[in-house]
């Protein structure tokens, strides 16, 4: 494909786009347009409160050179980035994605060519884009990160350097800041409020009745345990046939958290057809999630690609984290690609841990940099020992279940007890969180 057809591809997804947007504004929920300023131009006044917590950081890849502006507050500050071009961009994304999509076909898998693909990448990402933009943030904390067009689909916090003194010989981005997603300043501000609702009523959605063929979701039923151990109070559990999409939208709208460990898919040429795969063949669509008027502190979608839309010319501002902060999630946690069961499993453990079983609690963004940190940098037999003492004092994060499975994992991994086999970022960095 030539460089006039890629240009006239991207303009076609804009048109797309620009059609989709007008769609969303102009649906109405009991005769009112509720989403009239989706995706509006905020004002200056609007950007400067969303910074006023943590800085906000606009992205964007450009001819002849990116450029990157830090808000905090009424302050904005210019961070040039002249290697980020629109065409080194494309030149860039284009193989990871055709690794990736080999990945994900049974038929082609080779794990060894994505994490490849993917080390290449991230490690293009920490010169191009994050280490200048970490050298002005300076001081560690964390940082929300508006990133446009095909840098939406990239794990920017797992960008990385080489470090000899850390445990797997690198430096990565969220080491420096816990980074969080927004797809604009509105939605952060508006994210922002919801926060404040309490987290009490849990729904989780587990293994619906059919998954698409080689994709089994063996560990849905035990992340829903370890959830639910997070939420010792009202709980909405749906699996199998009972997951329906009446069922499960019923339920969204009267829960506080949202545990879905369920597959995804996204459409770019009709982004409102983005869904969630649930009992049978039904389909809880994008569409349908933007009438559901929700109040949800936070909505996990686990164990999909649930982050980015499935084709070369994404615009991550309509998919299914952002609608789901569209119709009133204070946020998102979800998926750049596939990550194994036993991975996301641990992940997941390890995140509701820090978030609701400390006396000191952890926010949602820092509980999963956390975890992810974790699960890098321990080894095999550190993760078999924090969960061996865990079950020998009968804590209540780490349910039976989960014990058991974990244990038996980690004994029969290869290279053994002293090895860290899930340092590579494709066991931990395809999760992002979007929102607050």
């Amino acid at each position: 494909m030539t460089y006039d057809d890629h240009v006239e591809e991207i303009r076609a997804a804009r048109r797309e786009l620009d059609d989709v947007v007008r769609e969303i504004r102009n649906v109405e929920i009991d005769g009112v347009r509720q989403f009239a300023s989706f995706l509006a131009p905020p004002t200056m006044d609007d950007i400067a409160a969303a910074a006023s917590g943590a800085p906000l950081v606009y992205l964007t890849a450009a001819e002849p050179g990116g450029l990157a502006l830090i808000v905090r507050g009424p302050r904005v500050e210019h961070v040039p980035l002249p290697s980020l071009t629109a065409q080194a961009l494309r030149d860039r994304v284009l193989p990871y994605l055709a690794a990736h999509a080999r990945d994900k076909d049974a038929s082609s898998r080779d794990g060894e060519a994505w994490h490849s693909a993917l080390d290449e990448i991230t490690a293009w990402l920490w010169p191009t884009v994050m280490e200048p933009v970490l050298r002005r943030l300076s001081v560690p904390g964390a940082a929300t990160l508006v990133a446009g067009g095909l840098l939406g689909l990239l794990p920017l916090h797992a960008a990385w350097t080489e470090d000899t003194g850390r445990p797997a010989g690198r430096r990565y981005a969220l080491d420096h800041h816990t980074l969080n997603y927004v797809p604009n300043a509105r939605a952060l501000s508006a994210a922002r409020a919801m926060s404040r609702i309490p987290a009490r009523r849990l729904l989780t959605v587990a293994a619906p009745l059919r998954t698409p063929p080689g994709r089994p979701l063996e560990y849905a039923g035990t992340e829903a345990t370890v959830a639910h151990a997070a939420f010792p109070g009202k709980h909405t559990p749906l699996a199998g046939a009972a997951a329906d999409a009446r069922a499960v939208s019923e339920a969204l709208r009267e829960a506080d958290v949202a545990h879905l460990a369920c597959h995804g898919e996204a459409d770019l040429t009709a982004p409102l057809e983005s869904h969630l795969l649930l009992a049978g063949t039904e389909r809880l669509r994008l569409r349908d999630l933007l009438t559901l008027r929700l109040r949800l502190r936070l909505a996990v979608l686990s164990a999909c690609e649930t982050l980015v839309p499935g084709t070369d010319l994404p615009d991550e501002v309509v998919a299914l984290p952002t609608g789901l902060l569209q119709a009133g999630a204070a946020g998102v946690l979800a998926s750049l690609w596939e990550v194994g069961d036993v991975a996301t499993t641990m992940l997941m453990t390890e995140f509701y841990r820090l978030w609701r079983h400390q006396k000191e609690p952890v926010a949602p963004p820092e509980a999963l940099t956390r975890a992810q940190r974790w699960m890098r940098d321990t080894t095999n037999g550190e993760k078999l020992a924090q969960f061996t003492e865990a079950t020998t004092e009968g804590a209540a994060w780490l349910p039976p279940e989960a014990a058991r499975r974990f244990r038996l994992a980690l004994m029969t991994l290869p290279g053994g007890l002293g090895a860290c086999s899930y340092a590579h970022p494709d066991h931990w960095a395809g999760f992002a969180y979007v929102g607050v």
